[in-house]
C-alpha cells in the first residue's frame, strides 16, 4: 500500500507539472490579491492567457499518424509530445496604470512584462495597494518571470484499437483519483472511420481517407492548500477558515478532422484539415487573508482583511488548421512527426513513437 501511495503521489505531482507547463505557482497568484479582485483577475488574465489558450489546443494534437484505421484486434501505443507556438505579441503585455484601480507604476508610466511564455525577466517599479474602502496598504509587486521558451508543451500517451467496418477507437489519459490534497483526472477518446469505403468511385483508389473526432477533458483540484496564511503578529478580528483555499483547473477540448494518407513500404505520408476548439478555466477559491492598514497614515496599524474566491480565469477559442506529417515504420515501432499550421491562431508541432501491431 505504501509503495502504491508513493506511485500515485508521483503521478499527481507530474500531472501538476503538465498542467502548469512551468513554474506558475499559487504563490504567483495570491500575491496579487492585495490589489483586490478586479485588478488581480485582470493582471493574472494577461499573464496566463497564452497558457489558457494553448493547453486545450495541445490536447487536440497528435491523435493520428495515418488515415488508415487499424484492422480488427490490432493495436498501437503512442508516446510523444506536442507543443503550441506562442505568437510574438502574446509573449509580453503592457501594465498600463490607467487600466487598473489599485495597481500603479513608477511615474505612472506603462511597464512591459512577460507572459508565462515570455522572457525570463521580472520588471520592477510596479506597486499594489489593497483598499477595502476604509484602509489601504501599498507595496511593490514581484512580477513573475516568463519561462523563456515560446512553446507550450504537453506529453501524449495514447492507446489505439482496431474495430470492425474500418473503425478505430483511441484513448488517452487516466481515470480520476484523489490523494493527499490532489484530485486529478485526464481522459480523452477519439474515433477514426474510413469513409472511402462508402464512396463507390473512390473505394479502389490507392490512398486512405478518414474522418476523426476526439474529445478530451483534464482537471486538477489542489485542496486544503493554505496557499496564503495571515501575517504573524497582526490583528485578525474576523478570523476565517483558511483550509477552504483551493486551486481548480479544468480544460475541455474537441476536434474534427478530415485526413488523407498514402502508405508506402516503410513511409506513410499524411495530411488533413482540422476544426478544433477548447475551453480552459483556472479558479482560486476560498478565504484569503490580506494585510492592510487600519489607519493609512500609521505604518504600525496593520490588520487582516479578507478576499473570498478571488480569481477566475478563462481561455477559449475555435480555430481551423492544416495538418501534415509522416510516419516511418521500423518493424513493431514507428517514428512520427507532424505539424499543424493555423492562420492567425496557434500553430503546433508533434513528435513521438508508435509501438504495436500495425496493418
Amino acid at each position: 500500500m505504501k509503495k502504491n501511495n508513493y506511485f500515485l503521489k508521483i503521478t499527481a505531482l507530474l500531472f501538476v507539472v503538465i498542467l502548469s507547463n512551468h513554474a506558475f505557482s499559487q504563490k504567483d497568484m495570491v500575491q496579487f490579491l492585495a490589489a483586490g479582485k478586479t485588478d488581480a483577475n485582470k493582471f493574472a488574465a494577461y499573464y496566463t492567457q497564452p497558457f489558457l489558450n494553448t493547453f486545450g489546443n495541445n490536447m487536440n494534437n497528435g491523435w493520428y499518424s495515418t488515415a488508415q484505421p487499424l484492422k480488427l484486434g490490432r493495436f498501437t501505443i503512442t508516446i510523444g509530445t506536442t507543443g503550441s507556438f506562442i505568437p510574438k505579441d502574446e509573449q509580453s503585455f503592457v501594465i498600463n496604470p490607467a487600466e487598473y484601480t489599485t495597481i500603479s507604476t513608477t511615474g505612472n508610466q506603462p511597464v512591459t512584462a512577460p507572459t508565462m511564455f515570455g522572457e525570463k525577466v521580472s520588471p520592477t517599479g510596479v506597486f499594489a495597494k489593497y483598499n477595502d474602502g476604509t484602509s489601504a496598504l501599498s507595496f511593490p509587486l514581484n512580477i513573475p518571470e516568463g519561462s523563456g521558451v515560446n512553446i507550450s508543451p504537453l506529453p501524449i500517451v495514447q492507446f489505439s484499437l482496431g474495430l470492425v467496418k474500418g473503425t478505430e477507437v483511441m484513448v488517452r489519459g487516466f481515470p480520476k483519483f484523489e490523494i493527499e490534497g490532489y484530485k486529478a483526472g485526464y481522459i480523452g477518446i477519439g474515433v477514426k472511420h474510413d469513409i472511402k469505403q462508402w464512396i463507390p468511385f473512390m473505394s479502389k483508389l490507392p490512398f486512405d481517407l478518414s474522418v476523426i473526432g476526439a474529445y478530451t477533458s483534464a482537471g486538477l483540484d489542489i485542496v486544503g492548500g493554505n496557499f496564503l496564511e495571515p501575517e504573524v503578529n497582526v490583528a485578525n478580528p474576523n478570523k476565517m477558515d483558511y483550509t477552504t483555499q483551493e486551486l481548480n483547473f479544468k480544460s475541455d477540448a474537441w476536434n474534427l478532422n478530415l485526413i488523407i494518407s498514402k502508405k508506402l513500404p516503410v513511409l506513410t505520408v499524411f495530411g488533413g484539415l482540422r476544426l478544433s476548439g477548447s475551453k480552459t478555466n483556472v479558479d482560486l477559491m476560498g478565504n484569503y487573508p490580506v494585510t492592510i492598514l487600519s489607519n493609512p497614515t500609521v505604518a504600525s496599524s496593520k490588520v487582516i482583511s479578507h478576499v473570498i474566491d478571488p480569481i477566475h480565469l478563462e481561455g477559449s477559442g475555435t480555430q481551423f488548421g492544416i495538418n501534415a506529417g509522416l510516419r516511418i515504420k521500423l518493424g513493431f515501432m514507428a517514428i512520427i512527426t507532424e505539424g499543424t499550421f493555423v492562420p492567425g491562431g496557434y500553430s503546433s508541432a508533434s513528435a513521438g513513437l508508435n509501438f504495436g501491431f500495425f496493418n
